[in-house]
């Protein structure tokens, strides 16, 4: 008995296709996954879900080790580790305005709450900016609000991230609550 292989004649040809695919955030787990398509999703039966692609940019921008540079000041919290994303290496075009993706909150995760003497907070929010520049350079939105707070007790650091768009709406509203859990004290 042969397989009949079925193909979709429109999927990913639409004028209105997503090409991203929803990383869908679990707070309880502390990192995204995908998740399968919604019945809703006509088109796009046995397919990943594809709706929230803001939320996924975001999160691409905030979750992927950024690679740290030699000159960098905090290059010595790497521990020799520079990380990266491995596309970097590949192809980022300065011409087009190309950056590399990702944030350097991964140089967070075992670092003092004060750091070359300012608070790791304010590392988290530039960490932030930096990564999420591209949605601004794009358009996706207008403008971006990150605000860190440190639980110094807890030894972790919440980020809530905004973003908004050209009418002063927020597009997009989520905080990060339990960054980086073994924060030295």
């Amino acid at each position: 008995m042969a397989n009949d292989v079925v193909i979709r004649a429109a999927e990913g040809c639409a004028a209105d296709s997503n090409a991203l695919w929803d990383s869908v955030w679990d707070p309880a787990q502390g990192f995204a996954d995908w998740a399968p398509a919604e019945p809703d999703e006509t088109m796009n039966r046995g397919g990943l879900r594809a709706k929230a692609a803001i939320e996924t940019a975001v999160i691409l921008c905030l979750f992927t080790d950024r690679r740290v540079e030699p000159d960098h000041p905090l290059y010595a919290l790497g521990d020799g580790d520079i990380r990266g994303y491995f596309g970097d290496g590949i192809d980022v075009r300065a011409d087009l305005n190309e950056r590399p993706l990702g944030s350097l909150w991964w140089l967070l995760e075992r670092a003092p709450m004060t750091i070359n003497g300012a608070p790791a907070t304010t590392w988290c929010e530039q960490f932030a900016y930096e990564a999420l520049q591209c949605l601004l350079d794009q358009g996706v939105c207008v403008r971006i609000d990150v605000q860190a707070t440190a639980y110094e007790a807890e030894g972790r650091i919440e980020a809530a991230v905004a973003l908004y768009g050209r009418d002063g709406l927020k597009v997009y509203d989520r905080k990060f609550d339990v960054l980086w859990t073994g924060v030295a004290r």
